[in-house]
């Protein structure tokens, strides 16, 4: 099954890099040539052109949905994406219907597409939760390889 990890740049200072970080983190320990990763921003992010070719797809992100703890763990699903309350939280609707329309058009997409986060503050964020934010980022890959590729690691084996 060929997947591609797409590790996406944050809008906040406190999860600015933590897309980034999480992809590198199970790119590197699966070591597996079925496995892309690519960094990129939300900024004219075309999904379904990038996973073209792709059995799979994972994104991770940070994300502001005001009901967790920062450095909590999230798996979200597309109707998911309106936690985002930022300013520009209308693109995640385009996003959804997009998503709809072209499922009904027949266009392709990959047969799985998985969407994880780590909760981030809002607004600035103090020195205490920029570090929560980064702890949080080795359960985020442990999780990801546990549940995406079935494969069981502790944080400390890739720290």
């Amino acid at each position: 099954m060929k997947t591609l990890i797409v590790g996406l740049a944050g809008k906040r200072e406190s999860g600015a890099d933590v897309g980034f970080a999480v992809a590198r983190g199970v790119h590197s320990l699966l070591r597996d040539p079925r496995v892309d990763i690519l960094e990129t921003t939300t900024y004219g992010l075309d999904l379904f052109g990038l996973a073209a070719g792709y059995d799979k797809v994972v994104v991770v992100d940070c994300v502001d949905s005001g009901d967790g703890d920062v450095g909590e763990l999230r798996r979200l699903g597309l109707s998911d994406l309106e936690l985002e309350h930022a300013e520009d939280a209308g693109r995640d609707a385009e996003y959804r219907a997009r998503v709809m329309v072209e499922k009904g058009q027949g266009s392709w997409l990959p047969d799985e597409i998985s969407i994880y986060a780590i909760e981030v503050a809002r607004g600035g964020a103090p020195e205490e939760e920029r570090a929560a934010v980064r702890e949080a980022v080795p359960r985020l890959v442990a999780q990801i390889i546990r549940e995406e590729f079935g494969s069981h690691l502790h944080e400390s084996e890739w720290m």
